[in-house]
């Protein structure tokens, strides 16, 4: 998995009740995207794909930056620690 994909999505993911019967048939429900994809749409993804990756000490060093300038380190430092992360420093 690259560094993109395995950074910091699993330490701002909720805690889901998995027994809540809403959020179940949500997660159930079929998708259906009924809008065509468009070559150019298709080559963008795949240029993506390829691109450089950034490493999770950089995104979770952005995002501790971004929750200091809103006001909510306290709340993101709380998160980190319950997923049993050190916050990071700048």
């Amino acid at each position: 998995m690259s560094l993109r994909r395995d950074s910091t999505a699993h330490v701002m993911a909720p805690d889901l009740d998995e027994e809540d019967p809403v959020l179940r048939a949500f997660r159930l429900a079929p998708v259906v995207y009924d809008e065509q994809i468009s070559d150019e749409e298709r080559e963008a993804v795949a240029a993506a794909a390829d691109g450089p990756c950034i490493p999770g000490e950089e995104v979770t060093a952005e995002i501790r930056r971004r929750a200091e300038a809103e006001g909510a380190l306290a709340e993101y430092e709380e998160i980190m620690r319950a997923r049993g992360r050190t916050p990071s420093r700048p």
